[in-house]
Parts: C-alpha cells; sequence; structure tokens
C-alpha cells in the first residue's frame, strides 16, 4: 500500500474517532469513498486520475462520468456538448481521437480539447 494511501486512511481514522468521542455517534465510511479520496490524492502526484474498479463513488454505469471512460461515451459526449468541433472531431483518425479522449481524462479542459480539434484538423490537410 502507498504511503499516501497510508496516510490518507490513517486521517480518515482519526477524523471518525474525534467525531465518535466529541458527539458520542458511531459513523460508518463506505470503503468506496476512501478509495475515491485516495484516487483523488494520486491524481496530484501523478496528474492523471485512475478511477477504483468498481466504486460506487464513481456513478454507475448510466452517469456521464463513467461513460467518458470510453471513446464512445466521450465522442457522444463532446457532440452534445460542442457540436460544431464534434462536426470536425468525427472526421479525425483514431489516433487523434484516443489522444484527445485520453487529453480530457486527464485535464477535464473541454476548450483544450475543442483547440486541439482545430490544431488535429489543420495538421491533416498541411
Amino acid at each position: 500500500m502507498p504511503a499516501a494511501s497510508i496516510r490518507m486512511r490513517a486521517a480518515l481514522s482519526c477524523y471518525l474517532l474525534i467525531g465518535v468521542i466529541q458527539y458520542g455517534t458511531v459513523c460508518a465510511i463506505d470503503p468506496g469513498y476512501i478509495e475515491a479520496v485516495e484516487a483523488d490524492v494520486a491524481e496530484f502526484a501523478s496528474n492523471e486520475f485512475h478511477p477504483p474498479a468498481n466504486s460506487s463513488w464513481m456513478g454507475n454505469a448510466d452517469s456521464g462520468s463513467v461513460q467518458l471512460m470510453d471513446l464512445n461515451g466521450f465522442s457522444a459526449y463532446l457532440q452534445e456538448k460542442s457540436p460544431g468541433s464534434y462536426i470536425f472531431y468525427k472526421n479525425l483518425p483514431g489516433k487523434f481521437k484516443g489522444r484527445l479522449h485520453r487529453d480530457y481524462l486527464t485535464t477535464g479542459d473541454i476548450d483544450r480539447i475543442k483547440k486541439d480539434i482545430f490544431k488535429y484538423t489543420r495538421e491533416l490537410k498541411d
């Protein structure tokens, strides 16, 4: 177990213990929540978000965040959020679409993705 993970679990345990002592109430933390927090902390170290497998905190198969994890879901999301950019995106080769998808999962910056779509479109014309 990574050191950051151990520190995170210890901090959450201390928080719960203080809550029990102060308020006399026992609270349980969903292990999925702890995994989601650890994934968020790990993102700061690596600049990449790797969601925990089967985490109830990451949404279900119908939620937008999970749908964005695959290229088809990302394409549908882009078509909905930016139809103009999607017109150019759908004509890009797979390698560019994959790069855009990975960049969006890493940054979450749709404006940057839209700029990159036009950049890649120009590259193809040259």
